[in-house]
């Protein structure tokens, strides 16, 4: 047992499967979003200009990824990579990195962009 109180630590019964993203999700649970599949959770982001952001988390062994799906351009899958806050996902070309429902994306060149997810619905 940990102190968190389960053999599996902050992770829960999912441990290993969740584990790459066990320090974030926390935030992640606490965005309104739908879930895509037990290991994935969707959040759609509102950016500037009406633009949005929709994300899904994967929660896969080995590596957890993110699919982002910018409203002005494809589809791209990022890894995991390692965050002091929050959390942080990316290629050679891209990057989304947040904590709590801010999230900023980064695309080649362009310049980043914030986004913000919608507060929960009581």
């Amino acid at each position: 047992m940990t102190k968190h109180g389960s053999k599996h630590g902050s992770c829960g019964a999912f441990g290993a499967a969740l584990a790459p993203i066990c320090g974030c999700l926390p935030l992640l649970l606490a965005l309104p979003a739908h879930a895509a599949s037990p290991t994935s959770r969707h959040v759609t982001f509102a950016c500037p200009a009406g633009l949005t952001l929709s994300v899904e988390f994967v929660a896969a062994d080995p590596q957890a990824s993110a699919i982002v799906r910018p409203s002005t351009g494809p589809a791209v899958t990022l890894p995991s990579l390692p965050s002091g806050d929050g959390f942080r996902y990316g290629d050679a070309s891209h990057e989304l990195r947040g904590r709590g429902r801010a999230v900023t994306w980064s695309e080649g060149s362009n310049p980043a962009v914030t986004c913000t997810a919608p507060r929960s619905s009581p």
